[in-house]
């Protein structure tokens, strides 16, 4: 345990926590009470069975609950509530220790009795314990606070669901990092789906609107070089793709370079290791300077000597 936890000694923490758990218990007798009284009231019924509730029944209980719920000060709502998760959890199953609002959340889940016996793991804590968090993953309700990868991207989904302008903004936000980017295009389909969307903004695209686009990317062109036709629209569109790529993957190198090379501080390098980073190294260096020497003459082809050190492992 630490020695201070917000203002308070760890000693200090544990009486607090101890006293908080008592009225949590308290809390949750509380509660309980009133769903059994209002229970008692009014008992549930369904609308089919037996002795089916009709509409003027269904009246009657409102009316009932309603009263009882002035004559608390509480919302008929809060007692409704209160009710039916009494009517869920006969005394007998009620687990002593957890909160009422665990019962609330696992009344209607079918192996409830069952499942409130088996706490899971609290990572925070080391504790196997019931916390509202750890109930609503149990029965699949949306978490507040998603903490595995997968949470946080169905919590992300669940944001952008059916707002495409809002999806589309914040995609751009994301590419335009580097590493995002490079990662995202690894994946095939989304890769295939960018290709095909830039090839769709092309066709769509008139020729003025076209040729300052790829003006502003690459520079001043040729009268010549005039898209006079979709075709070399496509093409140049293309070129425009595969800049961004390469750009992309430059970038993403530089980022991956920067985020691991400090963390081999911590590591002693057997000597093997060092020198399949260096083999990695001359082939960095020899494909930069192609890059840089294709940039500048126009000669892109692969040379069969660059060709045969990219291809030794």
């Amino acid at each position: 345990m630490l020695g201070t936890i917000g203002s308070v000694d760890s000693g200090r923490f544990d009486e607090l926590v101890a006293t908080s758990l008592d009225l949590v218990e308290v809390d949750a007798r509380a509660q309980f009470g009133i769903g059994d009284a209002a229970l008692e009231i009014e008992p549930l019924r369904s609308h089919g069975g037996h002795q089916p509730i009709d509409d003027d029944d269904q009246l009657s209980v409102e009316a009932s609950l309603r009263l009882f719920a002035d004559r608390l000060g509480l919302s008929f709502y809060t007692v409704r509530t209160q009710r039916w998760v009494a009517a869920q959890w006969p005394a007998e199953h009620r687990q002593k220790g957890v909160s009422y609002e665990v019962h609330r959340i696992l009344a209607s889940w079918p192996e409830r009795f069952e499942l409130i016996r088996n706490p899971p793991l609290n990572e925070r804590t080391g504790l196997r314990q019931w916390t509202g968090e750890a109930a609503k993953k149990a029965v699949g309700w949306k978490t507040e606070n998603p903490a595995t990868a997968q949470e946080k991207v169905a919590a992300v989904h669940e944001l952008v669901q059916g707002d495409e302008t809002v999806a589309a903004q914040v995609a751009c936000d994301f590419l335009r990092l580097p590493e995002v980017a490079f990662r995202a295009m690894r994946d095939a389909q989304a890769r295939e789906m960018v290709n095909e969307a830039q090839f769709e903004q092309a066709e769509l695209l008139d020729e003025d609107e076209f040729e300052e686009d790829y003006d502003n990317t690459f520079g001043a062109y040729e009268e010549s070089d005039r898209f006079d036709d979709p075709v070399r629209m496509v093409r140049s569109w293309h070129k425009a793709m595969e800049f961004s790529d390469l750009v992309a993957v430059c970038q993403g190198f530089i980022a991956g370079a920067a985020r691991l090379v400090p963390k081999l501080r911590a590591h002693d390098l057997t000597q093997p290791q060092a020198e399949t980073i260096g083999r990695q190294v001359e082939k960095i260096r020899a494909t930069a300077d192609w890059i840089e020497s294709a940039v500048a003459t126009g000669k892109f082809d692969l040379d069969e000597q660059l060709a045969q050190l990219l291809r030794d492992q």
